[in-house]
């Protein structure tokens, strides 16, 4: 059996754990844009880079094509690589993707005339959020009968589908994975805590993530505040993560006087954030939902569990189902419980230590890449 995995620029190794542990049972291909976001040269998958430069020539080559679905396409920058899927496709039994705009519409278009079958995972947790973009809702409009199988990757984003009318007998949920190896418990990284001055003995507060607002950092700082009220000195929030709220917080931060409680970390690839997890004492993912959006997952919190960290997250989105009873929920916003639980922690480390090793045992009972990436290859080999 031969699997395409196309994803858009989005190709990242969080996702393709799930399906390295396929390679021996699966001829499996990975398409990355020329202009992906992420570095995949370590996904030990075989890779076929797209090139503009590729695309171009075979698009003069099909200039009816052309008119049709570029000039006459109703919004710009309608497809991923048509051209090039078209010629790397064929042969293919099954491609795989997570994008449910460009790259689906793509390969709706060509899965008829190349024969495969097309298996779209699904995050959205909003039903009918389309109908708030144009452009997003006729891609949609344009894909969601070509889809084969919908792989959504919660029971929450499955009774979203339900609602928009997809077909129960097409959808399978399988939970995203980690690799349960790579990702474990393990001793505080003391060359990583002194690269970035955090002191020995200090309580650790952690979050990974998109420095926006609808994540919640600002809550952080909030928290950090409330600490230092009480009188509490020896705790580090340490933020790995990159976003427009950057500038804000460091506002807020200084406003606040709890820059000394603050480490902002260096860009980490995806292989050295385990240790960046095995810093921690807690993580925290103090996430909002907003009128379109709301956590569609949280692979941050599975990664942290895994790790064995006690979570402290929101009941937003998908969120009560990945961390079931593992960790503690909050309200959205709620940075005076979310302080009172921290200290909780700080003082109680024994609670501490069964939250994180309840996690750990929910990650690898629901959220395992192998075991998962067996249940999609049970998928496959049934269609």
């Amino acid at each position: 059996m031969k699997l395409g995995i196309v994803w858009d620029n989005k190709v990242n190794r969080w996702v393709l754990q799930r399906f390295e542990p396929l390679k021996n049972n699966i001829d499996i291909t990975v398409f990355v844009g020329e202009r992906n976001n992420y570095d995949v040269k370590s996904v030990d998958l075989n890779k076929v880079q797209l090139t503009h430069a590729e695309e171009v020539s075979l698009a003069i080559r099909n200039p009816s094509t052309v008119y049709k679905r570029i000039l006459r396409a109703p919004y710009k920058r309608m497809d991923f690589y048509y051209f090039s899927l078209q010629k790397y496709l064929k042969g293919t039994d099954v491609v795989y993707s997570c994008d449910i705009t460009r790259s689906a519409y793509t390969l709706a278009s060509l899965k008829d005339k190349l024969g495969f079958k097309l298996f779209l995972s699904w995050w959205e947790n909003i039903p009918y959020r389309a109908i708030f973009d144009e452009k997003t809702g006729y891609h949609k409009r344009h894909i969601m009968e070509k889809v084969d199988i919908f792989l959504p990757f919660t029971e929450t984003a499955k009774k979203v589908l339900l609602l928009e009318g997809v077909p129960e007998e097409k959808m399978r949920v399988i939970y995203p994975g980690v690799d349960l190896k790579r990702f474990k418990p393990g001793p505080k990284p003391e060359d990583l805590l002194a690269e970035n001055n955090i002191p020995i003995n200090s309580f650790v507060i952690l979050y990974v993530g998109k420095l926006v607002s609808w994540k919640g950092v600002y809550n952080l700082v909030y928290t950090a505040r409330i600490l230092k009220e009480r009188g509490i000195k020896d705790f580090v929030v340490a933020v790995a993560g990159r976003g427009a709220q950057r500038e804000n917080m460091e506002r807020l931060i200084k406003e606040t006087k709890v820059e000394g409680n603050f480490r902002f970390l260096n860009f980490a690839s995806y292989d050295e954030m385990p240790d960046i997890y095995r810093m921690a004492d807690v993580f925290v993912l103090p996430s909002y939902p907003t009128m379109t959006w709301q956590e569609q997952f949280g692979m941050v919190l599975i990664e942290a569990m895994a790790c064995g960290k006690p979570v402290i997250s929101t009941n937003s989105g998908s969120i009560p189902e990945v961390v079931g009873d593992a960790g503690i929920l909050i309200s959205s916003g709620n940075f005076f419980q979310l302080a009172e639980i921290v200290v909780n922690l700080m003082s109680n480390r024994g609670f501490a230590l069964e939250m994180g090793n309840r996690g750990r045992q929910r990650v690898e009972t629901y959220f395992d890449a192998q075991r998962n990436a067996l249940k999609f290859y049970d998928i496959c080999k049934a269609i």
